[in-house]
């Protein structure tokens, strides 16, 4: 094995083709599911504004920076209202990530352990975590091009000029990455004023030129529309509210909680990618046995990412997306370093070979089945169904209340009644709803405003989910439910109530 990793290398166009069918392969069930995570179903309601001509946050809000917004917001105004162009614009984004993965993973380690790191990074993303369009999605792809416009020297006024501009992006897919661009506007920085001869003496100015240039457009598109308060309100007082909400102490806790309970549960992609990493991680900085310059960038990522982690104000296994391609550089080192120990030449090739057939093997005949099965089509959607049923038998124009299932909203082009409820449950979240009060966005109660508009249909879920965030607000909702509804119809685990009176 260790003669296949050092010797030929395989050409970008072939880890292309392998990386493709690999997401393919491992991502193509994700088109069978009408929801993945209620967090995607908002970034599509979000997109869908964006595509009706309006800047996001303006008539409606979500607590994600605009880039995945503006991104579906595209899809959907050049395919039309479809799950798929949804879906397959994430699969796009992890493709990219995965193939840059493996070209800056070449800087570090053979070709051959570097297209096996990126081919980790794929089964890793094949979790739940990574089946959704999430906004780690475009953050990643945008980080990963950036470390690698930095990682060859010298690092030219042009490439930190592109890494600026990408970091930028992440930074606006993603708002608690703000670390990266600070930590490597410094690395250039230190190393101009050392006079470093791996970066050009004025790489650090274009860098930061290059960050400007989205925020620039952003802050110019605002003031033209006269909307620089809700841009504020949006990317800058919520977010720091809803990061106060977990300390990173907590929160460092609760990932490593967490990452214990996913690893028993899918033992076979975690735990080898996790004993590459750490042999990438002694091959690294107790061997050292890789090139200093891309190998500090590297490093410099994962701290950032993992500051991001335990400053993001809450715990979500998707979370952990953030970090996978870096963790799939080390990881690519590791089975590097592995390969040239005779004795560990089964482990690397176990290690390296058991996460995607582990991935391909859950998900390849689920995916099989979303081609052959009729009941994975979009017309046969448990929340398709009740939006036909409500244009059938409701208004020209109802009035619909999610308090889960918010997706029907999108189905039947229906306004949102609250502009904080594009994720219904954020009107009960006092660091969501509180600042957005605060500032006149909403009124400072949204709940008690709709339940008196008493809209003519409330749409939830059969587990009780919508129910328990309305009760935990404390308001009788269990007796306005009966006083003003009746259970008008059912489909799978979407309930749809009718207004009586």
């Amino acid at each position: 094995m260790e003669n296949t990793l050092r010797g030929s290398r395989p050409t970008t166009s072939f880890a292309a083709l392998v990386l493709v069918l690999a997401v393919l392969t491992t991502q193509f069930v994700g088109l069978g599911r009408e929801v993945i995570d209620p967090d995607e179903t908002t970034f599509i309601l979000m997109g869908a504004d964006v595509a009706n001509g309006h800047l996001p946050f303006v008539n409606q809000f979500d607590l994600k920076p605009p880039v995945i917004f503006l991104l579906i917001g595209g899809v959907l105004a050049a395919f039309g209202k479809s799950l798929v162009a949804v879906r397959l614009l994430g699969d796009f984004l992890l493709f990219g990530t995965a193939l840059l993965t493996f070209s800056f993973a070449r800087q570090i380690a053979s070709g051959w352990a570097a297209l096996g790191g990126a081919l980790i990074y794929v089964a890793f993303a094949s979790l739940d975590l990574g089946q959704p369009t999430y906004t780690e999605l475009p953050a990643l792809f945008f980080a990963m091009a950036a470390l690698l416009a930095l990682a060859r020297t010298p690092v030219a006024p042009l490439r930190a000029g592109l890494a600026g501009l990408f970091l930028a992006l992440a930074v606006l897919s993603r708002t608690n990455l703000y670390q990266l661009p600070i930590a490597f506007g410094l690395l250039l920085l230190i190393a101009s004023l050392r006079k470093s001869d791996m970066v050009h003496p004025r790489a650090w100015l274009a860098f930061g030129m290059g960050g400007l240039v989205p925020v620039a457009l952003l802050v110019i598109a605002y003031g033209l529309a006269q909307q620089l308060a809700v841009l504020k309100l949006a990317m800058i007082d919520v977010p720091l509210a809803y990061a106060a909400q977990v300390g990173p102490g907590e929160a460092i806790l609760e990932n490593i909680r967490q990452l214990y309970v996913t690893a028993t549960i899918e033992p076979l992609i975690l735990i080898p990618f996790a004993v590459l990493v750490a042999a990438g991680l002694w091959g690294a900085f107790v061997r050292r046995q890789a090139q200093p310059w891309p190998l500090l960038v590297a490093t410099l990522a994962l701290a950032g990412l993992l500051v991001s982690l335990a400053f993001s104000g809450a715990v979500y296994p998707h979370y952990w997306l953030q970090i996978g391609p870096v963790l799939a550089l080390f990881a690519a080192l590791g089975l590097d370093r592995l390969a040239r120990l005779p004795k560990a030449t089964p482990l690397a090739l176990a290690a390296g070979t058991l996460p995607l057939a582990a991935a391909v093997a859950e998900q390849l005949p689920q995916g099989i089945a979303v081609v052959t099965d009729p009941s994975h089509t979009e017309s046969a959607f448990e929340i398709a169904q009740a939006a036909r049923f409500i244009k059938s038998n409701g208004r020209s124009h109802p009035s619909v209340w999610p308090w889960r299932k918010q997706l029907i909203d999108w189905y039947l082009d229906a306004p949102q009644l609250s502009k904080a409820g594009v994720q219904p449950e954020n009107i009960a979240r006092p660091a969501i709803i509180g600042p957005l009060a605060k500032a006149g966005y909403v009124g400072s109660d949204e709940i008690g405003r709709l339940m008196a508009m008493r809209p003519d249909f409330v749409v939830t879920d059969g587990q009780g989910k919508g129910l328990a965030w309305m009760r935990a607000t404390g308001r009788p909702v269990d007796q306005w439910l009966a006083q003003n509804y009746e259970l008008e119809a059912q489909f799978g685990d979407v309930l749809v109530y009718r207004r009586v009176n």
